[in-house]
């Protein structure tokens, strides 16, 4: 079943991010994840603070987007994001669709 990787981010400044891109990107391919949506200032419907941007991506299941985000590759590159604010990422399994007759 196919996995989900949502963030949120929060940033104060963005020098982190020409270097986080690429190898990030890299990353995610390797363990079979792909970019479904990305950007800067969502339109936000409800909430308290709106972030500064947003990531979506789908991997083939669970354990490969927990790989990914676990990956001692990525710990230096999740600091490096980390310089420039705060980010909330969320890991979650997709669904089955339900099909009625």
């Amino acid at each position: 079943m196919k996995s989900y990787v949502f963030g949120l981010l929060y940033m104060d400044s963005w020098k982190w991010y020409e270097e986080y891109l690429p190898a990030t990107a890299k990353l995610i391919k390797e363990h079979g994840g792909i970019y479904l949506a990305s950007g800067v200032k969502p339109q936000m419907q409800e909430g308290n603070e709106e972030p500064s941007a947003y990531v979506l991506l789908e991997f083939p299941d669970l354990i490969s987007a927990q790989n990914w985000y676990e990956d001692p590759k990525y710990k230096p590159l999740i600091d490096l994001r980390n310089s420039g604010g705060r980010s909330e990422i969320y890991i979650f399994p997709g669904i089955t669709p339900i099909i009625n007759d």
